[in-house]
């Protein structure tokens, strides 16, 4: 990253002997991102270890980036100070799109695309309900369902 981040605030959790840190970044600091909406959190945690701040990026599911909703901060802390390493996202009605499905994606910067969902829905880290598109361009990419718009194979809505 060019520039540095700016970060919105802390939460500091000693337990177990153990200090950890976890910092807040909004994520329209990643506009690039297609993730990265208004009103979810980006966490650095760091860690003292022998008296030297060790920091990384809390990414999950093998993404660069990972965003969190502050219910699935919550949640994180929550389960931190229970059982550390365990987040469960808080559960939203799913949405009724199947694997296969048409489906227009309107993305940022007033980009929109039809694709081809390559999965059901399923409930991701950060609370929001995903699916695996195939895209020609970008290739096999996670869109979160509040971007997706259903249509038929030749791009005209269907009625919900």
């Amino acid at each position: 990253m060019a520039k540095k981040a700016i970060k919105r605030g802390a939460i500091l959790l000693r337990f177990r002997g153990k200090t950890r840190i976890f910092e807040l970044y909004p994520a329209e600091q990643w506009p690039d991102q297609h993730e990265a909406d208004i009103g979810l959190f980006r966490l650095c945690e760091c860690e003292y270890v022998d008296g030297k701040k060790r920091e990384r990026w809390l990414s999950l599911g093998g993404q660069k980036y990972t965003f969190f909703t502050l219910e699935a901060l919550n949640q994180l802390l929550l389960k931190e100070l229970a059982a550390p390493g365990w987040l469960e996202a808080l559960e939203r009605p799913k949405p009724n799109f199947h694997k296969g499905d048409w489906a227009r994606w309107h993305g940022p910067n007033y980009i929109t695309r039809q694709v081809k969902l390559g999965s059901g829905p399923f409930l991701w880290i950060d609370g929001q309900w995903r699916v695996w598109v195939a895209d020609l361009k970008f290739g096999q990419r996670m869109l979160c369902c509040d971007e997706l718009t259903l249509v038929d194979r030749f791009g005209r809505e269907v009625p919900a």
